[in-house]
């Protein structure tokens, strides 16, 4: 799916941040997957920063807030503005993910969500109801994903280990084979 296939489907399309989008477009990589995007209005801080100050009140503190595009795709939450020849991008890997906080409206469902990262935070603004929602469960989805994808590989590397070790005891292989075979595994 594009990026602007993906606004389009959020209802998000705005007219003013179509520059944005062609520019996410050109720096999603060809092994990308992109899942989602919205056309918002987005700060990005540093983390602690953000927790100590942005918050007033319960309410975040969208001065400062750059409109553009958040994508997010398989591997990375990325947030792109373009206005009149001046680029910005901010990128936040989902494995480097720290937390997902919100301040939505319980009526209308609209409001704020914080993306932290291990070195930036984006503010997003959320105008539509259920698109903080949407977010956070593509999010966690990616999170729960890449979780099992991690737990697989453990088991297959020791798997890997106990064949080889079998082999040994067996006398098919050597203690030095071994050991050469189960440094390469937990590499």
């Amino acid at each position: 799916m594009t990026i602007e296939e993906a606004i389009e489907k959020s209802g998000t399309k705005n007219i003013l941040a179509k520059s944005s989008t062609k520019y996410a477009q050109r720096i999603i990589q060809p092994n990308e997957e992109v899942l989602y995007a919205i056309n918002t209005n987005v700060v990005i801080d540093a983390p602690n920063k953000t927790l100590k100050n942005k918050k007033l009140g319960g309410v975040f503190n969208f001065k400062g807030a750059i409109n553009g595009v958040i994508v997010i795709t398989d591997k990375r939450i990325l947030f792109c503005n373009s206005l009149m020849g001046s680029t910005n991008q901010k990128q936040i890997l989902i494995k480097d993910i720290q937390s997902i906080d919100e301040n939505i409206n319980g009526l209308t469902k609209t409001g704020q969500l914080r993306i932290c990262g291990i070195t930036d935070t984006f503010l997003i603004n959320i105008y539509k109801k259920n698109i903080g929602e949407e977010i956070k469960q593509v999010i966690y989805n990616l999170q729960t994903k890449e979780s099992h994808s991690n737990y697989t590989s453990s088991i297959s590397q020791a798997d890997e280990i106990m064949k080889f070790k079998k082999l040994l005891d067996e006398g098919i292989i050597t203690q030095e084979e071994f050991e050469k075979k189960k440094q390469e595994l937990l590499k």
